[in-house]
């Protein structure tokens, strides 16, 4: 075989096998289908299907409740007076101002209910000086009504 026959020879090869991958019919494999997922896959897939449910409830549970939240008080709610802020921050760290705002007592209930508050329901005592402000204040700001049902206990709602 002589030198130009094999290079013809070679050259007729070459264009067939290129002809015949550009046709499609050899040299292009389609994708192979992914392996299917393990069960360790799965249950992560699982998981995070759960964690997005999850979080989506609570977002929807927290907009919920924003939507019918009532507004956090200030001291606006208790009348003017010398003590209202110090009354105000030291009060409403337990209670709201509704309690106090319907209580009208005298200096001496005002006190005795300080101490009470006190020993039955662990309320960290006060300085002398801010219980002093505190005390005239709600006396000036809420003092004793006739008739007051509540005297006994101001913690009654009726």
């Amino acid at each position: 075989m002589t030198m130009s026959r094999m290079i013809v020879g070679l050259f007729v090869l070459v264009s067939l096998t290129l002809a015949g991958q550009r046709a499609g019919w050899w040299g292009r494999h389609e994708a192979r289908a992914p392996y299917p997922p393990t069960p360790m896959a799965l249950a992560y897939a699982e998981t995070q299907r759960a964690e997005a449910a999850r979080a989506a409830a609570v977002a929807a549970e927290n907009a919920r409740l924003a939507a019918v939240q009532t507004p956090a008080e200030t001291e606006d709610a208790l009348p003017p007076g010398h003590g209202r802020e110090d009354t105000f921050a030291r009060c409403t760290a337990c209670h709201s101002t509704a309690i106090i705002r319907r209580s009208g007592l005298s200096r001496e209930r005002w006190d005795t209910l300080m101490d009470w508050m006190v020993e039955k329901q662990n309320m960290t005592p006060l300085e002398p000086d801010a219980r002093v402000l505190i005390v005239d204040y709600l006396a000036a700001a809420f003092p004793a009504r006739r008739n007051n049902a509540r005297a006994r206990n101001p913690f009654l709602t009726e």
